[in-house]
């Protein structure tokens, strides 16, 4: 009886092992957090390389997701063919190599979605790195970035950077990032605190963050307003003050920047200086939302004295 009990319990063991083994990924097999180096041999456009992210996938900028993990690297070169056998029928073949593990940390500080460390799997770019931290908040000073660096044996090294260029992709800074900087972006406000008003533009009124900004020479209107902060959805676009100077005399006009969203008038769009000076003005209420306020209270009176009329009857 004993020894069929052993049996019993040595056969259930043996079950559970293999049903533990079934359900595991097989050895090798392809799982979050992986860093892959795809090669496509005669078109060098398509080699990058591929971070597979929570869900298991890897984005392929010219197909879309590909789910990979649970797979072997074999057989994820197979899938990646045929995904770009989709924009590439002739495509014959596809390397596909697991890169060293080597995790990079970078820290982000101030005017960002997500502040704080963000790890990458291989030296990420600028981009990379805004982009993981939640790319900039409405009142980032992108113009006065810089990069802490900590120099061993030394005193830390600041690198001033502009990603403004980053964010339209006009461009992008040489700046090579290291493990462990730190990316600080500003506050608008901080970021041109100390600007001399003869460096800088006054934009005030209906925007984001009201402040000097910072121009090396002539921008478009558009480009300043971004900078303060970016128009408030109180701002009136038709009716935009600037005070501009000529011959040495100030001189004011009218903008009506909607003429430019609307219709792409580059009237709408004039290039700012230097010591210019930009108000944005707010969206008047109508007569009806302006006597709404009257009409109220003016019930409200009515009421109460019918009230104490009652009452002392």
């Amino acid at each position: 009886m004993k020894a069929m009990f052993l049996v019993m319990l040595l056969a259930l063991a043996t079950a559970g092992a293999a049903t533990a083994q079934s359900d595991a990924q097989p050895n090798g097999a392809i799982a979050p957090g992986d860093v892959l180096q795809m090669v496509v041999p005669g078109r060098p456009d398509l080699d990058r390389s591929l971070v597979v992210n929570a869900a298991g996938s890897v984005e392929v900028p010219q197909v879309g997701e590909v789910r990979l993990s649970g797979l072997s690297i074999a057989e994820a070169g197979v899938m990646l063919k045929q995904r770009l056998r989709l924009i590439a029928p002739t495509l014959d073949t596809v390397e596909l190599t697991r890169a060293a593990v080597v995790s990079f940390r970078v820290y982000v500080l101030g005017q960002v979605g997500h502040p704080g460390a963000v790890e990458f799997k291989q030296l990420p770019t600028i981009w990379e790195v805004v982009r993981a931290a939640g790319g900039p908040a409405a009142s980032a000073d992108l113009r006065s970035a810089r990069i802490i660096r900590e120099v061993p044996g030394t005193t830390p090294v600041t690198l001033p950077i502009d990603l403004s260029g980053v964010m339209d992709g006009t461009s992008f800074p040489s700046v090579e990032l290291r493990d462990g900087d730190t990316l600080v972006v500003p506050a608008l406000a901080e970021g041109v605190s100390g600007v001399p008003s003869t460096r800088g533009v006054k934009v005030f009124g209906g925007v984001g963050v009201p402040s000097i900004v910072a121009v090396d020479g002539p921008t478009p209107l558009m480009d300043v307003l971004m900078r303060a902060g970016a128009p408030t959805p109180a701002a009136n676009m038709k009716k935009i003050s600037w005070v501009h100077q000529v011959d040495g005399v100030d001189q004011a006009r009218i903008i009506n920047l909607a003429s430019y969203l609307d219709k792409g008038d580059p009237e709408g769009n004039p290039l700012i200086h230097p010591g210019d000076t930009v108000n944005v003005a707010l969206t008047k209420p109508g007569r009806l939302q302006s006597g709404l306020g009257f009409l109220v209270g003016s019930a409200a009176s009515l009421a109460a004295v019918f009230i104490a009329i009652n009452n002392a009857n």
